[in-house]
Formats: C-alpha cells, sequence, structure tokens
C-alpha cells in the first residue's frame, strides 16, 4: 500500500474526531457543569458526524476498501483514549492498557503498509 495525502486526511481526521469524542463523552466525569449539559454533548454529535463522514471518504479514496478504516477508527480510538485519559483525570496508564496500546498501534501499521 503506497500511502497518500487522502490516507493522510483520513488518518488525521480521525485522530481529532477521536478527541472531540473524548470530551463529548467522558467530560462529565471531570467538570460538573459538563455532567448534564445534554445539549452540548448532542450539538458535538454534528461536527462528529461530519468528520467521521470525511474521514470515511478521504480512507476510500486512499485505501478503495472500508476495511482498513473500519480498523484505523478502532486503532485510534484505542490510541488515543489513554492518553487523553492520563492527562485530563490523571488515570494511570496500567501494563493491561500499554499492551493494548501498542496491539493498536499494531493494528494502524498494518493497515498502513
Amino acid at each position: 500500500m503506497i500511502f497518500n495525502k487522502e490516507i493522510l486526511y483520513c488518518v488525521l481526521i480521525l485522530f481529532f474526531t477521536q478527541i472531540v469524542i473524548w470530551f463529548q463523552l467522558n467530560a462529565q466525569v471531570k467538570w460538573d457543569w459538563f455532567k448534564d449539559n445534554y445539549l452540548l454533548m448532542s450539538i458535538l454529535g454534528i461536527p462528529i458526524s461530519y468528520a467521521l463522514l470525511y474521514s470515511t471518504k478521504y480512507g476510500y479514496a486512499g485505501f478503495g476498501e472500508l476495511w482498513p478504516i473500519r480498523l484505523l477508527g478502532f486503532a485510534v480510538g484505542m490510541m488515543t483514549f489513554p492518553f487523553i485519559t492520563y492527562m485530563v483525570l490523571g488515570e494511570g496508564i496500567t501494563l493491561k492498557t500499554g499492551i493494548s496500546v501498542v496491539l493498536a498501534a499494531v493494528i494502524m501499521i498494518l493497515q498502513l503498509i
């Protein structure tokens, strides 16, 4: 597989989208004002949906199939979640989580080669 700009766009959009999704779903744990702010959580769903549509568009143009995009989405989520959770909530990365992050990186690398 030749790495092209469409695949790069797909991966970048997935990374930024996973970060926004983390805050959409988990900010309620950190900040009380977010806990019952269902309107804000719902409004965040609109740009998230558009971003995921574009990541699929670019990913399909780059790969020519859907499976790599799905696996990249999973891998990116598994790689961003532990780090954001550590940075925002201070939850440590256990051995089990660390191994999962490494496996997610392997999945990502396999899709990109």
